[in-house]
């Protein structure tokens, strides 16, 4: 360190050290053989090496050995640090040069390996640095050369603007999971409502059939026991019976053997004839065949069934077509469940409420709460509609079956019977095929009117009539 101090006060030695040997060497002298970085709080041993102060305290606390140096391996009785301020002052200044020494291949200014010189251009065509010989070489002679700096500069204006439009998607992230977040929640909430719903509603479906089973076996009980009484009386009496027959029987056997009484067997021979001739009173078996069957093994589950649709909620609702909006192409049965195209218009009074273009009606009853449920047999043509409308929605002209327009409607495919599901309160609008209840379709929105069941029948010809399904009472 001395020696090369020396020769840096007498200067650079003439011509044979060149500056990238001058830097690199004072580099090197104010490097900590440690953390290979730039002395910060230099301190020397008493063997004369150099170390950063937190360095040498860190390694020796790492280790857990005694003082010694990492250079020189000399080992000190007793730890004894010196503040080298001239060293820190040289390592100080020389971090204000900006030289390169984060480690010991990048120390010193970079330099060329081709052509041994200084790197200051860039090419922006190869994308990498060169020196001026490169930029003149046939490599790089019609390429886009600029000054080092400038393509520094450059890129790092690029990487500010890549940094804030980073900084601004990573904020739309931020905003896209916290939304994500929000929306887990409410799906968390709204299932755990909807599961409260499932179990609460088949609770009560389990607790009723709970209750048949309970009451059809206790009625069943009560029947078994009357008959078995009945039973058990003709037993009694017949044990009854048996046993006077037998004490008869034992009397008789008892006068043929006593031959010491004629004259008494003689006496009571015509009563006991008697008595066997009367036999005993006819009463007849109560049968098992009594336990009224018919009864207890009927069609059960459609009994409970029938029973059942009194607590079912919603029950199919036993909706009508309203004739003062059918279209003048419609034909409607006298029980108003069913409706047909027709290719001749009727001579029907205009009403506000009638459809006057388009071959629609709908259901006579409208719904403003609640929840409600009906079926309708859709027929064999896949060309129909059904849903609902609300109470406003235009009837003259082209009807649009859009919600924006106020018409919420399924069609225009297979099953033979469509079931139609409406929960006013809770927007929503749902369909299923009704031989399995499997789900069609859902529209889900805010209804704040009146409204009514539609229906668009098949415009084919020979197309069945579509009809409002009504359940067996």
């Amino acid at each position: 360190m001395h020696s090369f101090l020396a020769g840096v006060g007498r200067g650079r030695r003439g011509t044979a050290m060149t500056e990238r040997t001058l830097a690199e060497g004072l580099t090197s002298e104010v490097t900590c053989p440690v953390c290979l970085d730039l002395f910060r709080d230099p301190v020397r041993l008493d063997c004369e090496h150099n170390f950063c102060r937190p360095c040498i305290g860190r390694l020796w606390d790492e280790t857990g050995t005694a003082f010694s140096c990492p250079e020189c391996q000399e080992i000190f009785p007793q730890l004894r640090l010196t503040s080298n301020r001239l060293l820190a002052n040289i390592a100080e200044r020389v971090r204000q040069l900006r030289l390169d020494v984060g480690s010991p291949s990048t120390r010193g200014p970079p330099v060329c390996p081709q052509h041994e010189e200084k790197i200051k251009l860039y090419c922006q065509d190869d994308q990498e640095t060169i020196c001026v010989v490169c930029a003149v070489s046939k490599r790089h002679k019609d390429h886009r050369i600029v000054p080092l700096h400038e393509a520094v500069q450059f890129c790092q204006e690029k990487l500010k603007e890549s940094s804030a439009l980073l900084a601004k998607q990573v904020e739309a992230l931020n905003e896209v999971e916290d939304q994500q977040e929000k929306e887990i929640l409410q799906l968390k909430e709204r299932t755990n409502t909807m599961r409260s719903r499932i179990i609460s509603q088949l609770d009560e479906l389990g607790q009723f059939l709970q209750q048949e089973q309970e009451r059809l076996l206790g009625e069943l009980q009560e029947e078994e026991s009357r008959i078995q009484r009945e039973m058990e009386k003709i037993c009694g009496w017949a044990r009854e019976e048996k046993k006077s027959l037998q004490s008869e029987v034992d009397t008789i056997q008892h006068r043929l053997t006593d031959e010491e009484e004629p004259a008494a067997l003689l006496q009571d021979v015509h009563k006991l004839m008697e008595r066997a001739r009367q036999g005993t009173e006819e009463r007849s078996v109560v049968p098992h065949s009594s336990l009224n069957i018919g009864r207890f093994q009927g069609p059960l589950q459609y009994a409970v069934w029938k029973r059942m649709r009194d607590i079912v909620s919603p029950a199919p609702s036993l909706l009508t077509f309203d004739p003062e909006t059918a279209n003048p192409y419609l034909i409607l049965s006298e029980d108003l469940t069913a409706a047909k195209y027709s290719y001749t218009s009727q001579q029907l009074s205009e009403t506000p409420e009638r459809f006057s273009f388009c071959a629609c009606v709908l259901g006579s009853e409208g719904f403003t709460s609640g929840r409600h449920y009906w079926e309708v047999e859709v027929g064999d043509h896949p060309d129909w509609d059904v849903g609902i409308a609300a109470e406003s929605a235009d009837r003259e002209g082209w009807v649009i079956l859009a919600p924006e327009h106020g018409f919420w409607t399924f069609g225009h495919t297979e099953p033979a019977r469509v079931g139609v599901y409406l929960d006013h309160e809770g927007g929503q609008v749902s369909f299923y095929r009704a031989s399995d209840m499997s789900h069609l379709h859902t529209f889900s929105d805010t209804f704040s009117e009146r409204l009514f069941p539609f229906f668009y029948p098949s415009a084919e010809p020979n197309a069945r009539s579509l009809r409002i399904f009504h359940p067996l009472n």
